[in-house]
């Protein structure tokens, strides 16, 4: 289905480590997990393993160290037939994330950058390739990284998807034109100081993002909400998918990659949006980031 689509993903590889727990502890308190384990991740490999299990053509940009854990997760990318060439070896350290998860699936997540913090910018923008139709960018790489990848994208007529994970402060201003960008609640907030948490607040916050990146489309991840959508004149909202919430790891990244490639293939943004909810509810369904990537019969029976 989407096998015409030559995505590249600039972005984060990180081990995840993975801690469970009934509730997460106050200050000064001690509680008794219930299991911990590890997995790949990053929000760049998310996004990469994402929409390879939808059937497009994948690379993936990034940097890992050339240590155990950075040796297992390229051969991880690699196994899903992820290009590879593009990943970096020589940092000083593999990332690592600690992904807290309460009895309710709710999570907290503590990054250790890494080598993700030492991209060669220049070096990124060479290794997005002529074929390249989409590209993919987060927030868990340097400023000027993201923002080289995406201008250069702009420049020579690739769609464009910036999520905007983790919450951050960022100089939208330098990226101006891109196809979609889509925070989350929070990362709304951090974005525009204010909080999505009403129809109101919705259009207000998604008129600040219009105006600082001139997106074409702001897409506004809710949570158990859904999703919103602003054209830059009329604001849409899209319910989400009632399911069994076990861990919400992964739903952002799951969400991002099934509505970029349903963008580019229907050309229609909000058949994309409902898209995007359908890959995010099977996400929230499942343990871990990369086990609860949906193929697309994952998604056409939700």
């Amino acid at each position: 289905m989407y096998k015409n689509i030559h995505a590249a993903v600039v972005g984060s590889i990180n081990m995840d480590l993975i801690l469970n727990m009934k509730k997460v502890p106050e200050i000064g308190e001690n509680v008794l997990g219930t299991s911990y384990g590890y997995a790949n991740g990053g929000k760049g490999a998310n996004q990469a393993s994402a929409l390879a299990q939808l059937g497009a053509k994948v690379k993936m940009i990034g940097k890992v160290a050339d240590d155990a854990n950075g040796n297992k997760l390229l051969e991880n990318l690699k196994s899903k037939g992820i290009d590879i060439s593009g990943v970096a070896t020589d940092g000083s350290q593999t990332g690592l994330a600690a992904i807290i998860l309460d009895g309710d699936g709710r999570n907290r997540i503590i990054v250790y950058e890494g080598a993700n913090a030492e991209i060669d910018p220049q070096q990124t923008v060479k290794s997005i390739e002529g074929k390249t139709n989409l590209l993919l960018v987060q927030f868990e790489t340097a400023e000027d990284v993201v923002v080289n990848a995406v201008n250069h994208a702009i420049k020579n007529n690739i769609t464009t998807v910036i999520d905007c994970g983790p919450a951050k402060s960022f100089c939208l201003e330098k990226m101006q034109g891109a196809t979609i960008l889509s925070p989350n609640e929070s990362e709304t907030k951090a974005l525009t100081g204010i909080y999505p948490d009403s129809d109101d607040n919705i259009l207000a916050a998604a008129k600040v993002l219009k105006e600082r990146s001139k997106t074409k489309y702001i897409v506004l991840k809710l949570g158990e909400r859904g999703c919103a959508l602003y054209t830059g004149e009329v604001l849409k909202t899209f319910s989400s998918y009632k399911t069994n919430v076990v861990d919400t790891t992964a739903a952002g990244d799951c969400f991002t990659a099934a509505l970029a490639l349903e963008y580019i293939n229907s050309g229609d943004i909000e058949k994309a949006c409902d898209f995007g909810n359908k890959a995010g509810a099977f996400a929230v369904s499942r343990m871990g980031a990369e086990n609860s990537m949906p193929t697309i019969k994952d998604i056409l029976k939700i």
